[in-house]
């Protein structure tokens, strides 16, 4: 008489492939997620040059000083912070913190970190002298993390 039941190595062979695609499966999903955040976060900072750009070509009369960039020194220039962009609506958001102030949200950030980033990233706006374009240049004042 044959028995028809599964051995105990063929269970766990099963068990072992399912974990190991699952597994694969995980670190895709992981990825994936990273990437898409990553890319959420591009489009903001992407929003914010774009909303500092507006911003100096409405105030070029202020590009007056010079912005330390780590690197260089950078003359025509005018520090903001994406908050302040926020605060003269020249940054649209329809989130509001707890004390009623519109903040920055993105989907990879908690609030708290929004804010962190609202209040801590400065923009350089500045002006080519020669051709008179206004630009904008995202800088980090102090990494998150740290």
């Amino acid at each position: 008489m044959k028995n028809k039941g599964f051995t105990l190595v063929e269970l766990l062979v099963v068990i072992v492939i399912i974990v190991v695609i699952s597994t694969i499966g995980y670190a895709g999903i992981t990825a994936a997620q990273q990437k898409i955040r990553e890319n959420l976060w591009q489009g903001q900072i992407d929003a914010i040059e774009s909303a500092a750009q507006l911003y100096g070509e409405d105030n070029k009369n202020r590009l007056t000083g010079v912005c330390n960039t780590g690197s260089e020194n950078i003359t025509n220039c005018l520090t903001i912070h994406v908050q302040d962009l926020i605060d003269e609506n020249y940054l649209r958001t329809d989130e509001v913190d707890e004390e009623g102030r519109k903040v920055i949200i993105n989907e990879s950030l908690d609030e708290n970190d929004a804010n962190y980033y609202a209040n801590n990233l400065e923009v350089f706006v500045y002006m080519d002298e020669v051709s008179e374009v206004v630009y904008a240049k995202l800088n980090y004042v102090e990494n998150l993390e740290s």
